[in-house]
């Protein structure tokens, strides 16, 4: 699909376009990389890279256009041998360009699709996979953009982000459109949204599910990291270039945090799924649970009936993952019993406390909590669904938040009966290092408990320590990669997945039995 220049700027008459205005587009894109002819390039300043620095490279490339911040205009390197020069497109800022230009390109996708957003700091990902069930049982065909994969209606594809740059988010759900899906399920992460990878996206549902600590090595301070995640509301809101009704908000008043967010004259559907003193009132409430290692019984109300659920998701924070994922079901005015009995066909999310049975009789789990609230959470899961010790296999990753490794190790103290302290992705950093700052906070919570920690830097030896140790009744976590089959160490991404070391491991001890 391609728009002649001047018609694609047309809905933003702030846009000034220097040169042929018919000069047809056919991509849009901010990284210079991926540009060549037919592309308008859009230069963003970003936290690591100022897009303006690559402009020389984009029309060298032979982009056809060029769009640029007014204040950064007089002096860029246009005019490049060998190359014609581009049209150029001027604006006070260029921040959220690519993903509204991208929109237009491919004809708006999103106002096609009943599209549901999820943000919060825990959930997020298994949220997104319920309620794509849910949508496809109770819809149609329903898409899913995560932090696992992308699913447009073809073969499923890599996620190298948990929410992919605005040219890319838009391209995926036009194949999405053009695959005949009636709806998507979407991640919606922090990052996308302070960096408008999600600007002008018409959302018909936004699930705010908890808010904890996570990002403050991007984020100023946690007060920011709100903010960040709040800006989801402005994506249900009435806007210019929107077709659909206003969206709905579904929102998890159990969290201090978001219980005392005002969403103004916004329609709201506000859910819990436990108590919490002073909290609004609810119209979607959990009554009673049963939680097993088999699976999760939930009784519900909403307004003023009750309903039955039954999923074979384990673990306190699963029923309020589940209880979020109803409440989109409800917001959009689906029967409570249809939205519950498409919950219950949800099998095993990849990464999310995804569990193996152990020769000796002991259970294995993986998991990708990486924040202390998420370790915390499971770790309490975890130990309701045993009788025998807690045994855990973390770490934390590297040029990341370094404020949350201490209180990680002050978790695992509090929650564990035998932990292994281990590399996640350490990035550029030294692992020693890293499991240094996480074990001083165990030590700092229990000192006499020290003998209950040990650090093994290479994973893989970690998990295989942990899982000789445990014996009949005991359950060994796994936790901070989930779903990850790899494993960052300096500039090389390695093999590595917490869930093929185990079945390895699993297999061998079956194989000398």
């Amino acid at each position: 699909m391609a728009l002649r220049l001047a018609q694609l700027c047309l809905p933003w008459p702030h846009l000034e376009i220097e040169g042929r205005e018919d000069i047809p587009i056919e991509r849009v894109d901010a990284d210079s990389r991926r540009c060549g002819p037919g592309s308008l390039f859009v230069a963003v300043k970003g936290a690591a890279a100022d897009g303006h620095d690559f402009v020389a490279a984009a029309v060298e490339a032979g982009c056809a256009a060029v769009a640029v911040e007014t204040g950064r205009r007089s002096g860029l390197p246009l005019d490049v041998a060998g190359a014609r020069p581009p049209a150029v497109v001027t604006a006070a800022s260029t921040s959220g360009l690519p993903a509204l230009l991208s929109r237009e390109l491919v004809g708006r996708p999103d106002e096609e699709l009943l599209l549901v957003g999820v943000t919060g700091t825990n959930g997020k990902t298994t949220v997104a996979f319920l309620v794509r069930r849910l949508l496809a049982d109770l819809v149609g065909g329903c898409g899913l953009l995560g932090t696992v994969r992308y699913e447009t209606g073809g073969p499923a594809q890599p996620a190298p982000l948990t929410t992919p740059d605005g040219p890319v988010l838009f391209e995926l759900l036009r194949q999405m459109r053009d695959n005949n899906l009636k709806a998507a399920a979407m991640e919606v992460s922090s990052h996308a949204l302070d960096q408008q990878r999600v600007a002008g996206l018409a959302l018909d549902v936004a699930v705010l599910t908890n808010l904890g600590r996570d990002h403050l090595d991007y984020h100023r301070d946690r007060e920011a990291y709100r903010e960040a995640k709040l800006r989801i509301l402005d994506l249900v809101g009435p806007a210019a270039g929107r077709e659909k009704a206003a969206g709905m908000v579904a929102v998890n008043v159990a969290d201090p945090v978001f219980a005392a967010v005002d969403l103004g004259q916004r329609d709201v559907l506000r859910f819990a799924a436990g108590e919490r003193e002073g909290a609004p009132a609810v119209d979607l409430q959990v009554v009673a649970s049963e939680l097993s290692l088999s699976g999760s019984r939930l009784l519900l109300e909403f307004e003023g009936k009750r309903c039955e659920l039954a999923s074979p998701l384990v673990g306190s924070f699963n029923v309020e993952n589940l209880t979020a994922a109803l409440a989109v079901g409800l917001a959009l005015g689906l029967p409570a019993d249809d939205c519950c009995a498409a919950l219950a066909r949800v099998e095993q999310v990849p990464g999310r406390l995804e569990r193996f049975t152990l020769p000796g009789g002991a259970i294995a789990a993986v998991d990708y909590a990486h924040t202390p609230d998420a370790l915390a959470a499971v770790l309490l899961t975890c130990r309701q669904l045993t009788d025998g010790r807690l045994i855990l296999v973390f770490g934390c990753g590297g040029d990341r938040d370094r404020g949350k490794r201490p209180l990680m190790g002050g978790v695992a103290a509090r929650e564990a009966d035998l932990v292994w302290i281990t590399s996640d992705n350490p990035r550029g950093e030294d692992p020693a290092r890293i499991c240094a700052e996480v074990e001083s906070g165990f030590r700092a919570e229990t000192d006499p408990r020290a003998g209950a920690c040990r650090t093994v830097i290479d994973r893989t030896t970690a998990i295989e320590q942990a899982l000789e140790a445990a014996r009949a009744g005991d359950l060994v976590l796994v936790a901070g990669k989930g779903h990850e089959n790899y494993q960052l160490v300096g500039s090389e991404r390695l093999d590595l997945d917490d869930a093929v070391i185990i079945r390895d491991w699993i297999t061998r001890r079956r194989s000398h039995a």
